[in-house]
């Protein structure tokens, strides 16, 4: 059984536009976009100038749509359209690119925001008996936790049931057949790792070993990759379509879409999920001290997106260049060369450049949301994350109606002392 939000033409068009822009941008650039598709409709749009008008026609047919299917997929076509402008190298200016494809904020992360998120860096560091200045105390820290190229893979696999176990318990049930196939490393590459969804409830993982890697920061970077983060979404996904209980109009996933920040988001927040992060969550094998060290990392690594991400901004913006957006993250984000670098290339890919912001927003997004949420109803919660096709803006909506108050994960003024800093 196969469900659908729109009539069976129309919904299949929606997925052919989406296997085609996948198709376009291999051609173009070798790299997929739509990095999973369930149903079993192939691409058959061979050129933009065909997407572009296919998209045209599916717009007309979607207007009067009414509800949450009119409002989210009237929000994926428009994205669509800028994506396919994208491709064919249309000039526009890089924020008017992002609130339409990702329907997120374009100014600048304040000094102020990311002055806070410093301190709460610099007192977690200090809470561990680490002294000097931030940048002395963060060095001496990655001094400490830092693990081999050669252990990577090895640290990865200790932590995979584990982390599995506790999505099982805590977020979300998978289908027995779910799992990972390999973990391996990977030289040349700018991201840090990649989860690939293979079919059948199945997947893979590489991780970047040119990058230094600590521990902590390690146990962040795979709860993304694996469990709760992309391997559960695209496993749960694929149960859900199989069932009948996913639209055949959200079917896949597409990097450059107003779902990314969701996508991201989730496993940006994957171990704050699992409370391995929180001394009054009772979590198995997973000591206190451990997750001093895991919150942490988190702390750290989202100071890291500020910079990250203010530097993806004001390069794409043309207001820096390379050296100047490689200078800046090492300055404001306490990022290593080889790291700054890897970012760099990672914002700079004409692919990835309308991406990556949904790395920080989205982890903005999804971890305010779920810190706003009673723990009684953080089922509810992972309902709407996992379960329900959504955009950035009917996600927003949806918590604010969960909470009962106007939902803002984008303000970067602290507005309450139970608010943490992103």
């Amino acid at each position: 059984m196969v469900l659908r939000w729109t009539s069976e033409p129309i919904g299949d068009a929606i997925v052919d536009i989406v296997l085609s822009l996948n198709e376009q941008a291999q051609k173009l650039h070798r790299q997929e976009v739509a990095t999973a598709s369930y149903s079993h409709i192939k691409p058959s749009l061979s050129s933009l100038d065909h997407i572009g008008r296919k998209i045209e026609e599916v717009e007309r047919q979607i207007q009067g749509l009414e509800g949450h299917p009119g409002r989210y997929l009237r929000s994926m076509v428009n994205a669509y359209r800028y994506f396919c402008r994208s491709l064919q190298g249309d000039a526009l200016p890089y924020s008017e690119y992002i609130q339409n494809i990702q329907e997120l904020p374009t100014p600048l992360i304040t000094e102020e925001t990311m002055r806070k998120q410093k301190h709460v860096v610099e007192e977690g560091l200090t809470n561990l008996g680490y002294k000097g200045s931030l940048k002395e105390k963060a060095d001496k820290w990655h001094e400490d936790t830092l693990i081999s190229p050669e252990q990577v893979i090895a640290v990865a696999e200790s932590m995979r049931e584990k982390s599995k176990e506790g999505t099982l318990k805590r977020v979300i049930l998978l289908p027995e057949e779910d799992g990972i196939d390999w973990i391996k490393p990977i030289t040349g590459v700018f991201w840090s790792g990649y989860s690939k969804y293979t079919g059948e409830y199945r997947g893979n993982l590489t991780f970047n070993i040119d990058r230094p890697w600590t521990e902590p920061v390690l146990a962040q970077i795979m709860t993304h990759e694996a469990y709760p983060g992309h391997q559960a979404f695209y496993c749960r996904w694929d149960y859900l379509y199989q069932q009948g209980k996913l639209p055949i109009e959200a079917s896949y996933y597409l990097i450059n879409s107003p779902t990314n920040a969701l996508f991201e988001g989730g496993p940006e927040s994957a171990l704050h999920f699992l409370g391995w992060d929180r001394d009054e969550e009772e979590t198995e094998g997973i000591l206190s001290s451990a997750k001093q060290q895991y919150k942490l990392a988190r702390d750290f690594i989202d100071m890291q997106r500020m910079a990250q991400t203010n530097a993806c901004f004001l390069f794409n913006d043309g207001e820096i260049d390379k050296a100047e957006a490689v200078e800046y993250m090492k300055k404001e984000g306490n990022l290593g060369d080889v790291e700054a670098n890897n970012c760099y290339r990672f914002f700079s890919d004409p692919i990835q450049k309308t991406y990556y912001p949904a790395y920080y927003y989205g982890r903005w997004m999804v971890g305010k949301g779920y810190d706003a949420i009673a723990k009684e109803k953080r089922a509810d919660f992972f309902e709407q994350l996992y379960d329900t096709p959504h955009t950035t803006n009917t996600f927003i909506d949806a918590i604010s109606k969960m909470t009962g108050t106007p939902f803002r994960p984008f303000d970067q003024e602290k507005k309450a002392k139970e608010d943490f800093v992103l």
